[in-house]
């Protein structure tokens, strides 16, 4: 096996909970989070998911807790989104955040948290484009995801789009990592078949890039290898029935068993390229992933053989190369594209992705990709 680190260290929420129902532990969590002040919630929520019994059952338990709300956030959050969320959130006075909804939710909510903590909010602009340290601390943050894939509850990043800059990018800090999380997966029932393969392929994207990630390490790789395991095995049946409980919660646990591998590892090329080209085309982070997947498997097979053939022996395989022929047979029956040709890649997009990828999760991979690899891959991905 590769070498993994032999020194690391490890940024998890304080209290995660899992499995069908914890939802109802929110308001004993808040008010511990809370005391002993009383607790004034911040709830920034998905507008799909708000509707929802699970939802309206967890905002009842809530109470007066609740102080004010956002519902909705944009895809992709823009800077100005978080800006919103903090200025509502500083106006009614709130000294905790509750985020229920998917990556996008998460982002921003986490971001705002931080934010709201300083005395004299600036503009988040100027925090991700570097001119302003991050504030040290954030506010009590209880996150309850409604997706499997993102595992955004867990780790310390958000995700942003600066539309003025025409960038999306990340803000990191351990302040970020929410205080609770509550990983419920009856969220996840009423959830599209598209919406459940393209999460759950970032899911699955994930724990195969922390796992041969250059920051990999005994901990981060054995998190990882239970992950593979159970999105290989459950997320197909999710996929077919959305209402099969017990495919959800395996496919729910295997996303955030990858996120807390991915947290303390980093992730790889695969993140690195999708973030620019997922900006460009205007597509979902998960379909975008999980058109790159096999490509950059394929790309680190030699340099991890023995890597891929250790996980694929774990997940009940032969080796490597019956790992990444599984992969790419669950993409076809998730209906996932081989390439980005049908999406909408074109030439005239290679510039902008070539400029915007050299992020961590690049520098994570195990194998380097030059410029002029990066325009090779992207002329196949387009099909030209």
């Amino acid at each position: 096996m590769t070498d993994t680190l032999r020194a690391y260290s490890s940024y998890f929420p304080s209290e995660l909970h899992f499995g069908s129902g914890c939802r109802r532990l929110s308001a004993d969590i808040i008010d511990r989070l809370c005391a002993p002040s009383p607790p004034r919630v911040f709830l920034v929520c998905s507008k799909s998911v708000f509707a929802q019994k699970p939802a309206q059952d967890l905002l009842e338990s809530l109470g007066s807790r609740v102080a004010g709300t956002q519902i909705g956030v944009p895809h992709d959050p823009p800077l100005s989104c978080v800006d919103e969320i903090v200025a509502a959130a500083c106006a009614c006075n709130a000294n905790a955040f509750l985020a229920l909804g998917g990556g996008s939710v998460m982002d921003a909510t986490k971001t705002a948290a931080l934010l709201a903590a300083a005395p004299s909010p600036s503009p988040v602009a100027e925090y991700f484009r570097g001119q302003r340290p991050l504030p040290p601390r954030s506010l009590p943050l209880l996150a309850l995801p409604t997706t499997a894939g993102t595992g955004a509850e867990i780790t310390k990043n958000a995700v942003l789009t600066d539309v003025e800059k025409d960038i999306k990018g990340s803000i990191r800090s351990p302040a970020m990592v929410p205080a609770a999380a509550l990983v419920d997966p009856d969220f996840t029932l009423a959830l599209p078949a598209r919406v459940t393969a393209d999460s759950g392929m970032d899911a699955l994207t994930q724990a195969l890039e922390s796992y041969v990630s250059t920051g990999a390490s005994e901990l981060s790789r054995g998190l990882a290898e239970s992950a593979v395991n159970l999105l290989l095995r459950w997320l197909p049946q999710a996929y077919a029935d959305g209402s099969h409980a017990e495919a959800r919660l395996r496919v729910a646990e295997g996303s955030m068993l990858t996120a807390l591998a991915f947290s303390q590892s980093g992730l790889g090329a695969v993140h690195g390229l999708a973030h620019p080209i997922g900006h460009a085309l205007n597509l979902a982070h998960g379909l975008t992933c999980a058109v790159l997947l096999p490509h950059i498997m394929r790309w680190n097979y030699d340099c991890r053989r023995e890597d891929w053939s250790r996980l694929g022996r774990a997940c009940g395989l032969v080796d490597g190369a019956a790992l990444l022929h599984a992969v790419e047979t669950l993409a076809a029956e998730l209906r996932v594209p081989q390439d980005f040709r049908e999406l909408g890649l074109r030439e005239e997009h290679f510039a902008y992705i070539v400029r915007n990828c050299r992020s961590g999760s690049m520098k994570a991979n195990p194998r380097p990709l030059s410029d002029d690899e990066v325009l090779a891959l992207l002329r196949k991905l387009a099909g030209l």
